[in-house]
């Protein structure tokens, strides 16, 4: 299909009036002259109650400090803003969005779009609450495992002091005999890698609290 056809079936009111953003036009230095029906609806107001009254006005008290101090000078000097986050007032409360504008017509008229971050800020806050929980949860279980591999190290290193402190006892008992020595020097060397390797299990499961 070419694109004039396209153009052709187009209602572009329509399509202003219901895109998924609030859509204004306003005079920098006066009063909104036009507003979509996205964005009516969101401030809980019909055309005639917005229509005449300043971008401002639908704006908390910091916004509008905001707005005169940084973003109108910014839009007469460089005809644009970007992602300025406001707080918008409603008949029925607050939504924060983003702002977007860009200066016309000499730099005279504001063409702007409001984007809701309501969604957006309840997945950012979803995030930090699974990431907070996550952290907990690792808390706890490094703390169990350090707790775990401390008491199984004391239980299992008390008996095995008493064995290697056996062994030297007896030590001096098997001198003469050959095969028992053999026997008495494994029982030594196998008691000493264990109390080795519990050591290692008690260290590492420090490193991970």
């Amino acid at each position: 299909m070419k694109i004039g056809t396209v153009a052709s079936l187009l209602n572009f009111r329509s399509l202003y009036n219901t895109a998924p953003c609030g859509l204004l036009t306003y005079e920098i230095n006066g009063p909104i002259v036009y507003v979509n029906e996205t964005l009516l609806k969101w401030l809980g107001v019909e055309e005639i109650e917005i229509v005449n009254k300043s971008f401002t006005d639908i704006l908390d008290r910091a916004g509008v400090i905001y707005y005169e101090l940084f973003v109108r000078p910014i839009l007469k000097m460089h005809q644009e803003v970007k992602e300025i986050s406001f707080n918008i007032q409603t008949a029925n409360g607050t939504f924060s969005c983003l702002f977007n504008g860009v200066a016309i017509s000499g730099g005279e008229i504001i063409n702007a779009t409001i984007f809701k971050v309501e969604d957006r800020k309840k997945y950012e806050n979803e995030l930090l609450f699974k990431r907070t929980k996550a952290e907990e949860e690792k808390q706890v279980k490094s703390k169990a495992l350090q707790e775990v591999s401390f008491d199984q190290s004391h239980l299992v290193r008390a008996p095995l002091a008493n064995i290697l402190g056996l062994a030297s006892l007896l030590e001096p008992m098997v001198q003469q005999d050959e095969e028992v020595k053999q026997i008495m020097t494994m029982l030594q060397a196998s008691a000493s890698e264990l109390d080795k390797q519990i050591r290692a299990i008690v260290d590492k499961a420090n490193l991970n609290t």
